[in-house]
């Protein structure tokens, strides 16, 4: 018997591994804007979080921070998206999920156009009953905006079983302020420990076939 109603997956590190093609990416927005590039360890912080952010966080001023969004968008279009492949054993998980009678859906806050393009070449469009990413403004750019508009879109009400699966920080702390469960994926990007400052009560998995058991 299935323990949820509803499980929610992240795109980037969680579905797929994506980092070679965002990062390339991000380093354009450096290159073209002629900014020192940032070390290793702050340039992986640009996987997860919305871009706009990430580059605010960087020392971006608004208005250079939304031309290194477009310069983003325009390099991840031509070849970015490319450098990315889902997780081995991931597919067979969502069928499975799929099979049981849980409602599956995207909540990413990469920008929407790109992840429902991405699952569809990533051929998992079949298997989702809703694609959920960010806005290219204000309205919907964090995690728990888009976790609340995915479950919206899949029919949730205040009886349903509801799950988020991440790998960041990010995921954790927008499953908290919405109140569903989380299940932190260790093979993803970020940390456990990152996450378990968010969320306290968690459960981990280290590959897709223990998502899986967690879910069903």
């Amino acid at each position: 018997m299935k323990k949820y109603d509803i499980a929610l997956f992240d795109l980037d590190g969680t579905l797929s591994e994506s980092g070679e093609g965002i990062l390339d990416c991000v380093k354009m927005i450096f290159s073209e804007t002629k900014r020192p590039l940032p070390d290793e360890k702050e340039l992986a912080a640009f996987i997860g979080p919305p871009m706009y952010d990430s580059l605010r966080r960087c020392g971006f001023e608004h208005e250079e921070a939304e031309k290194g969004v477009e310069i983003y968008k325009r390099h991840f279009v031509e070849h970015g998206i490319y450098k990315n492949r889902v997780y081995d054993g991931m597919t067979e998980v969502l069928s499975a999920l799929k099979e049981s009678g849980v409602k599956l859906g995207v909540a990413t806050t990469k920008y929407e156009p790109f992840a429902h393009r991405i699952i569809k070449m990533l051929k998992l469009d079949g298997l989702f009953d809703f694609v959920g990413g960010a806005t290219a403004d204000t309205e919907r750019r964090t995690k728990a905006k888009v976790i609340r508009y995915s479950l919206e879109n899949l029919g949730a009400d205040k009886n349903s079983r509801c799950i988020m699966v991440g790998d960041t920080k990010y995921d954790a702390q927008g499953a908290a302020e919405t109140g569903v469960d989380f299940i932190g994926c260790l093979y993803g990007y970020g940390t456990r420990e990152e996450m378990e400052n968010f969320y306290k009560n968690a459960v981990y998995a280290s590959s897709p076939a223990e998502i899986r058991d967690i879910i069903i």
